[in-house]
């Protein structure tokens, strides 16, 4: 009867989440990163390798894309990997309700943080996936010598779904073969295939990225002042859990005692429950760890203006599991650590809330708003350049019959390709839209500027050849905004 209820409480708790957080996906305009991986699914093919040689530029593995893949492939809507995004939210919620150690009111703690109240489930990329897979992880990892190869392809999923999460995938992946070494030694089938699948997983990251570094210009190594680069990462990790970072015209982000307070009581608490961690479990303890440097690792040295919530989020899974995964025998956590992760998942509510009161009352992206002002005033045989290809890929998304070409490559854009230097320089970008007239011969033709650079060049430039005719509204994502320029010195006709 005890079981019944909790059952249909947890039912009940995670019908009231997926209803709350629908409705902020629903309201949510898909920015560029987002829409990139979309793109990326639908023009790119997995029987030719022409995805996989992509992601070595792109930088990421290959999960995500495969599972977006056919969707894409057969033009359902993008609104179909917003949705993939949420219900895999919806359902980790559930397993933490019915599945995980935590009391009840730790566990409505995590589940209305910043992380499950806003950004797994309405920004719809990768780490969205992240919380079912860990937490799948969680409920196997007692039961990984009995179900060897479910764990074995959950650790792969885990790691090919991002590459933030191979260190603490290697870490289990070390400790699986480490606990089942009897077990190899007599040839186990099992264990064995389980363990070469585990190693090919791993493998697999390695080989998709290897080379990304030498191609992509937006992602570096880079060990100049890692002393400063170390304390901003830390500063930045902590302050945008507690609150978002967004710098737009309608939120503007200024640093107060109290953010200051609540990202150094995040701290602390953060380093009280990895040194807890360890009394329950050293093994898990010290994996969790690993995890969790290596992410800092990458902060540090490569992702240091990049720092997003979502990656944020993704290093607070590794928390969860380890205290899922230590206590799995016993199903209790002590009290004192239970409200300490409270408090820890606690402090983070304001930055999901803000978020998403944000996102439902203005645009995250003005792509949307942009794109439809191109379809209803200019004709689909117009040349319309972008100044920088990777700011508008929402918009190539919302208008797939229109042709945006590259003023780098002087092609046709259909997804992002992450070049070592991206930007021409103004004189040269009018001098390439003049050329590209006069090879296209458009009825017409447009400049699509992002105010993620000073949308003014053009018209500082060349203000005689140039009209501004839109002007979208600023975005949430780093107030974004698209200026639309019509060439008024002449076309090819």
């Amino acid at each position: 009867m005890e079981n019944k209820k909790n059952l249909i409480l947890n039912i009940t708790l995670t019908f009231l989440y997926a209803v709350c957080t629908i409705i902020f996906v629903l309201h949510h305009e898909i920015w560029a990163d987002e829409a990139q991986v979309w793109l990326i699914a639908k023009n790119l093919s997995v029987f030719d390798f022409s995805l996989f040689k992509h992601l070595v530029n792109e930088g990421h593995p290959s999960f995500f894309y495969l599972l977006v893949m056919p969707f894409a492939k057969l033009n359902f809507p993008v609104a179909t990997m917003q949705f993939l995004c949420w219900l895999s939210s919806v359902v980790s919620v559930f397993l933490l309700l019915t599945y995980s150690p935590f009391n009840k009111l730790t566990k409505i703690a995590i589940i209305i943080s910043g992380g499950f109240l806003y950004f797994f489930p309405v920004i719809a990329r990768s780490y969205s996936i992240l919380p079912l897979l860990v937490f799948l992880l969680a409920i196997v990892y007692p039961k990984s010598g009995k179900h060897p190869f479910w764990y074995a392809i959950l650790l792969v999923l885990t790691t090919n779904t991002h590459v933030i999460m191979y260190a603490f995938v290697f870490g289990l992946g070390i400790l699986f073969m480490y606990e089942n070494l009897e077990r190899l030694r007599n040839f186990d089938k099992k264990i064995l295939t389980s363990s070469l699948i585990i190693i090919c997983g791993l493998a697999a990251v390695v080989l998709q990225l290897c080379t990304t570094m030498s191609s992509n210009g937006a992602i570096t190594f880079d060990t100049n002042n890692c002393l400063l680069n170390f304390i901003r990462t830390v500063s930045v990790f902590f302050l945008n859990a507690t609150d978002t970072v967004f710098v737009s015209a309608y939120s503007d982000y200024k640093i107060t005692a109290a953010n200051i307070v609540f990202a150094s009581l995040e701290a602390v608490i953060f380093l009280i429950l990895l040194v807890r961690l360890f009394f329950y479990d050293k093994k898990i303890s010290v994996i969790c760890l690993f995890g969790i440097v290596f992410q800092f690792f990458i902060y540090i040295f490569s992702y240091k203006v990049m720092l997003y919530q979502t990656r944020i989020f993704s290093a607070y899974l590794i928390i969860l599991f380890g205290y899922w995964a230590a206590n799995a025998s016993t199903q209790k956590i002590k009290l004192f650590d239970n409200i300490v992760i409270l408090l820890f998942f606690v402090l983070t509510c304001w930055c999901g809330i803000k978020s998403a009161i944000l996102d439902y009352t203005y645009n995250y992206s003005s792509a949307k708003e942009t794109a439809e002002f191109i379809k209803n005033n200019i004709a689909q045989d117009s040349l319309i350049i972008p100044n920088l290809e990777a700011c508008p890929l929402a918009v190539y998304l919302y208008l797939p019959q229109y042709k945006f070409y590259s003023a780098y490559t002087d092609k046709q854009i259909k997804y992002m390709i992450w070049y070592k230097q991206m930007i021409r320089p103004d004189n040269d970008f009018s001098e390439y839209v003049e050329k590209s007239i006069e090879k296209h011969a458009p009825s017409a033709a447009y400049v699509l500027v992002s105010s993620l650079l000073d949308a003014n060049h053009l018209e500082k430039t060349l203000p005689e050849k140039y009209k501004l005719i839109f002007k979208s509204s600023p975005s949430i994502v780093s107030g974004e905004a698209f200026r639309v320029y019509q060439y008024t010195g002449g076309t090819g006709n």
